[in-house]
C-alpha cells in the first residue's frame, strides 16, 4: 500500500509532483499515479508541500505540520547577513538556568536542517545536570593525560630507533600540550572546557550512514542562529568530540550501540553584549 494518496477530484494534473519525484510518481494516459514505500520515499515531503491543490495526502508524515509560507515575511538579505555577524563564540554565561520550554524549542528546530540522503537520523542529548557536566570536563581532562602517555611512547620509540618522527604525531603532541595547560586552570575552580556553562548540547548519530559530521554540524549551527533569538548565546566545543572517544566518556554518556559524536554545544545567557560585528579573513576563492 502507498504511503501517499492523491485527491482526484482536487488533482489539477500540474505535475509538479512528477517534475520533483520520479521515484515515488509515474504518468500513464495523462493521469498520475503514485506509490510510495520504505524503498522509494525519503520522507522529504516535498510533493505535499509543492502541490497548489492540496490534493496530496502522506500517512507517514504530520500534514498538520505542512504550514503554509507566506512571502509577505521574508527576511531581508540584509537582515539575514546582520544576524549571521551577530553570532559570537561565547564562554562566559550568567547563572541562570535555561527553561524546558526554550531548550524543546530549540530541539524542534534541529529536526528541519538537511541530512545527507534525508536519513533524519541526528540525535541529541541535552544535558543540564551540573555535576554530569562537572564530571564530563574532568573525564575530557583525564583524557588528554592518557593520550599524551600513549604519544610520548612512541615519539620515545621512533626516536630510539633513530627513525624520524611524522609531522602529525608532533602536531598531536603540541595540540595536548596545549589542553594539558587548560587543565590547569581547573585548579583555579574553573571549568576549562564546558566554560560553567548551564546546559550542553551533544549532536550524536550512526557513524555510518550519509553524511554524518556534516548532518549534526548543520543541525548544531541552525541551533546557535536560533538561540541567539531567544537570548541565549553558544560556542562549539570541539576538544569534548575529540575526547568523546575515551572509554569512560563513553561509558558516561551511554550513546545507543554505532552511534558517534560530531557536534557540542554550550549555551547560556551572556554575560557581555558585543557591540560591534568583527572583522574575519576574506575566503580564497576559485572562479571558474
Amino acid at each position: 500500500m502507498s504511503w501517499v494518496s492523491i485527491d482526484e477530484e482536487q488533482c489539477t494534473m500540474c505535475g509538479l509532483c512528477l517534475t520533483r519525484c520520479e521515484r515515488c510518481y509515474s504518468e500513464k494516459d495523462g493521469i498520475i499515479f503514485v506509490q510510495a514505500n520504505e524503498t522509494t520515499c525519503s520522507l522529504c515531503g516535498h510533493c505535499v508541500a509543492l502541490c497548489p491543490a492540496v490534493a496530496i495526502t502522506h500517512q507517514k508524515m504530520n500534514m498538520n505540520n505542512f504550514i503554509k509560507l507566506d512571502k509577505e515575511d521574508e527576511i531581508t538579505p540584509n537582515q539575514f547577513i546582520e544576524h549571521i555577524r551577530k553570532r559570537r563564540s561565547h564562554r562566559n554565561f550568567r547563572n541562570k538556568e535555561i527553561s524546558r520550554d526554550v531548550m524543546e524549542t530549540l530541539v524542534d528546530i534541529s529536526r528541519y536542517a538537511p541530512t545527507g540522503s534525508n536519513v533524519q537520523n541526528v540525535e541529541i542529548m541535552v544535558i543540564q545536570d551540573r555535576k554530569k557536566i562537572k564530571k564530563l570536563s574532568g573525564l575530557t581532562l583525564d583524557s588528554f593525560d592518557k593520550a599524551m602517555v600513549v604519544i610520548n611512547r612512541k615519539i620515545d620509540q621512533l626516536e630510539a630507533e633513530g627513525k624520524e618522527v611524522p609531522g602529525d604525531l608532533r602536531y598531536s603532541m603540541d595540540v595536548l600540550k596545549g589542553r594539558k595547560e587548560r587543565g590547569m586552570v581547573k585548579e583555579s575552580g574553573k571549568d576549562p572546557i564546558f566554560h560553567n556553562a548551564p546546559t550542553v548540547m551533544i549532536f550524536h548519530s550512526p557513524e555510518f550512514t550519509s553524511a554524518p559530521k556534516d548532518n549534526c554540524v548543520i543541525a548544531s549551527t541552525m541551533v546557535t542562529l536560533m538561540a541567539m533569538t531567544l537570548g541565549l548565546e553558544s560556542c562549539y566545543i570541539g576538544i569534548f568530540e575529540a575526547a568523546a572517544g575515551y572509554r569512560p566518556i563513553i561509558e558516561e554518556l551511554s550513546l545507543p550501540p554505532g552511534n558517534k559524536i560530531f557536534s557540542v554545544l554550550i549555551l547560556g545567557y551572556p554575560k557581555i553584549k558585543y557591540l560591534r560585528a568583527v572583522d574575519r579573513k576574506p575566503i580564497k576563492t576559485q572562479w571558474l
